[in-house]
């Protein structure tokens, strides 16, 4: 029997975490957006809206190993008080900085690349956070239901900056997330983390490190889930930082507009989220990353020939679902093919191979600004979509 969502939101620990994900993520989606559209606006290069992107996404992949380790020597509750007091700082210098007309395009990078390297403390902290307050018997639905509101910030997050930047401008997004990014500083503050067991003996940082690569190598599930990781945030993913790009050159339509094309994803991730939460049994769970993760990937190549915006808007919708199945079971699958004591490792890990997407979004950029970016994605994508026909045949215990 699946247990409910609904019993989950009734835990105050359960709810915090999950509160500070779904307002932390929809600022993150809203910051990109606007950022996004500004930078395109300004330049003109699409290979300068990929690098904001890059900033955002580097310091998981350069920083993520490193947290694994420290979240299990560390209160986890003070690790986010941390964090989003960083993002709260970083925002507010952005939002004075637009107000005053003085931005730089350098700035931005500069701001960003700070935020990023406080929300790679997301998958080691706060994701392993939602897992221990939901326990073993309710992991998958817990995971799941953060998936579904993690998907639903993906859809709010992008409108929501759409509507603000063409309403108040760059200066207005980031008041409206520096507010909410102190919000989540409050939220934190507040958390009780008696279901949380930080370790009581100090391990060197090296043998901790080297313990959870052991535990990797030895797991054919576990390389499985880590390589398709890879392959999405390299040749998958990246198609997000091309949204404003299609908005504005290809389709010609509006900031808000623009906001509802990159909304459209998210919108179809939460309902397939929503239904996971419900309904997924345990024995799915690697079908339904990998078919999602296929999915997911077979419709951005799609999106790449489609020249009509509302019909991009349904490919985004549909390669939602697939990302539902994908995005859920993600972090499912480690935690529970994960010692407990070393979830904050291999949560750390699966940071870093998330943090891969800058590799994939400098080539997406370089590409786009050559080429042009329909033709890019059709490159990237269907890259992608060998690398991971590839991963299935040679790691078979994946589809198992």
């Amino acid at each position: 029997m699946v247990a409910s969502p609904f019993s989950l939101l009734r835990d105050p620990g359960f709810l915090r975490v999950w509160g500070i994900g779904l307002i932390g993520n929809t600022m993150r989606w809203l910051e990109l957006l606007a950022i996004g559209i500004f930078v395109f606006e300004t330049t003109g290069s699409a290979l300068l809206v990929a690098v904001m992107t890059i900033a955002r996404q580097l310091p998981l992949a350069l920083f993520g190993v490193f947290i694994g380790p420290m979240a299990e020597r560390t209160n986890r509750k003070h690790l986010m008080i941390f964090g989003f007091t960083v993002m709260t700082a970083s925002t507010a210098t952005m939002g004075l900085l637009a107000n005053l007309g003085v931005i730089e395009i350098w700035q931005i990078a500069i701001c960003v690349f700070i935020s990023g390297s406080s929300w790679a403390l997301d998958y080691p902290v706060r994701r392993t956070l939602i897992g221990e307050f939901a326990g073993p018997d309710r992991l998958g639905t817990g995971i799941s239901l953060d998936a579904a509101t993690n998907n639903i910030t993906r859809m709010i997050g992008p409108f929501a900056g759409g509507v603000t930047y063409g309403l108040v401008g760059l200066q207005g997004a980031f008041l409206v997330s520096g507010l909410a990014h102190f919000t989540c500083v409050l939220i934190a503050i507040s958390l009780s983390l008696d279901h949380t067991k930080v370790r009581s003996s100090v391990e060197p940082y090296l043998t901790m490190l080297k313990q959870g690569l052991n535990i990797v190598r030895t797991s054919p599930e576990l390389i499985g889930v880590y390589l398709v990781t890879i392959i999405l945030n390299v040749f998958g993913f990246p198609y997000a930082a091309m949204v404003p790009v299609l908005g504005r050159a290809r389709y010609d339509v509006e900031p808000a507009l623009v906001g509802l094309l990159s909304a459209a994803e998210g919108a179809g991730a939460f309902v397939g989220a929503l239904i996971i939460a419900f309904v997924a049994r345990p024995a799915w769970f690697k079908r339904l990353y990998l078919y999602g993760a296929a999915s997911f990937m077979c419709l951005i190549f799609g999106l790449s020939f489609a020249a009509n915006y509302w019909f991009a808007i349904s490919i985004l919708l549909f390669a939602g679902l697939g990302m539902a199945g994908f995005g859920a079971m993600q972090s499912t699958l480690v935690l529970l093919l994960a010692p407990v004591e070393a979830r904050s490792r291999l949560m750390g890990l699966l940071s870093v191979c998330i943090g891969c997407s800058p590799i994939g979004l400098l080539n997406l950029g370089l590409l786009a600004d050559w080429v042009g970016a329909p033709l890019a994605l059709t490159l990237i994508s269907s890259t992608g979509l060998l690398l991971l026909a590839a991963t299935v045949y040679f790691i078979p215990a994946i589809r198992r």
